[in-house]
């Protein structure tokens, strides 16, 4: 029953994928709606910018991981664009887990494994303990992420005399194995179909004014995968609250083109919420992490983005993590 489903789901993302790259939605240069934003943040401004990453990731069995990621979004055109994300960089130090310690003191006897690493897909771990190096360090490349991205014109609606916008954003996932090592990705060929809700404050003036929610909601599960590794199917949600702080330096200044470091213009906060629901574990966690950006320039930003996993119990599950980065538009 569950392979049918998952077959089921994948028939209708190839439909989907079929009836987008064949409609002239995709092909059309009407941007519509035009976001504000210049934080970079916002899901409706198709614009292509590069926006890489490092990431530390401690899990609640002490695992720990340390990523630097290349990141960044390509626009076809106004409506339709694409996501990549592929951890270049990756370590998975797993030394001080109970179990492997337990492991490796018992001379490499006995069962058990590492849990997945974390909801994300492509997130590494989930072997067994006799699958794993002795050392219990290992580094290398992670897997490859593709997002795709669809603003369909019917599906947004301008409120507040056209002045707010509501929109409903389709999209599907592609987690790509390309580890170089098994521990380091999930050896699993995932699809996320998804829908992104997005929407504006409905009030006039700042700071709520310039304010909005945006809503990522995925269902990953697996197309393909290694025998080892266990089925995906998984609710996975990505939700932001965007809040400008302060005025960037170049809106009064258009033809300022100079780094704004050391003062206070082009603040914003952005806590992000991760519920997951798990299907085949049944078990939810959640996990919340406000970023705090600055806006150095037209084009150019810097943020750092702490989080913590909230009242979760599993071992694979993220205690804390810290991820600092830039976005600069190209």
């Amino acid at each position: 029953m569950k392979r049918f489903f998952r077959l089921s789901v994948l028939t209708c993302v190839t439909i989907l994928g079929v009836m987008i790259f064949s409609s002239p939605i995709v092909f059309a240069q009407d941007e519509g709606f035009v976001s504000e934003d210049a934080s970079g943040n916002d899901p409706r401004e198709f614009s292509s910018k590069f926006m890489p990453y490092y990431r530390y990731t401690e899990l609640e069995n002490d695992l720990e991981v340390n990523e630097f990621t290349l990141f960044g979004f390509f626009a076809f055109n106004p409506r339709f664009g694409m996501t990549y994300e592929w951890a270049v960089a990756k370590e998975v130090d797993y030394s001080d887990v109970d179990e492997f310690k337990q492991f490796q003191a018992g001379g490499g006897g006995g069962g058990g494994g590492l849990p997945p690493i974390g909801p994300n897909p492509g997130g590494g771990g989930g072997l067994p303990l006799n699958d794993l190096e002795d050392d219990g360090d290992v580094v290398g490349m992670g897997d490859l992420g593709l997002r795709f991205f669809l603003r369909p014109k019917q599906l947004e609606w301008s409120f507040m005399e056209g002045k707010k916008n509501f929109s409903l954003m389709p999209l599907v996932e592609f987690t790509v194995p390309t580890a170089t090592k098994d521990v380091l990705g999930g050896e699993t060929f995932v699809v996320s179909p998804g829908v992104v809700i997005v929407f504006d404050l409905p009030f006039e003036k700042p700071p709520f004014g310039l304010a909005l929610f945006a809503m990522m909601n995925f269902y990953d599960f697996d197309a393909w995968k290694d025998k080892r590794r266990d089925n995906v199917s998984r609710f996975r949600g990505r939700w932001f609250y965007l809040q400008p702080l302060s005025k960037p330096a170049f809106v009064d200044n258009p033809e300022d083109k100079s780094f704004h470091i050391f003062d206070l213009s082009g603040l914003y906060l952005m806590p992000e919420m991760q519920p997951v629901y798990d299907f085949e574990e049944d078990e939810f966690s959640f996990w919340i992490a406000p970023e705090v950006g600055k806006i150095l320039r037209d084009g150019t930003v810097f943020y750092a983005k702490p989080g913590w996993g909230v009242d979760n119990g599993e071992d694979g599950d993220r205690e804390f993590t810290f991820e600092v980065g830039f976005r600069y538009f190209m």
